[in-house]
């Protein structure tokens, strides 16, 4: 492999490649944002079940809701490293720009 490098970023100078130990906290940071809400619905909803006699009702309520944070997390943290603009801006803008479009016809 020929010195392959991440494009600089604001906190990173151009001539430095990106070091081991931040890919490694990224990486850990975007596993627990993935694992802990969805172990944290099942542990949760498991207790719940057991304390109301339910069989499975909250372990797999909170399971979904647990995947559901996980995924909202994922998209979060995309927007955040990247130079993607959240959904609700792009829609904003198709909106403004239609707007500006109607007006000036």
């Amino acid at each position: 492999m020929d010195n392959e490098r991440s494009p600089p970023t604001p906190q990173q100078p151009e001539d430095r490649p990106e070091s081991f130990w931040r890919l490694a906290a990224q990486s850990t940071t975007l596993g627990w944002n993935l694992v802990a809400p969805i172990v944290g619905g099942v542990l949760l909803g498991r207790y719940l079940d057991d304390m109301l006699d339910k069989e499975f009702t909250w372990t797999l309520s909170l399971l979904f809701m647990g995947v559901a944070v996980a995924f909202n997390n994922l998209y979060a943290m995309y927007i955040e490293h990247s130079d993607a603009e959240p959904l609700r801006k792009r829609r904003q803008k198709k909106t403004e720009e239609s707007e500006n479009h109607a007006e000036n016809k």
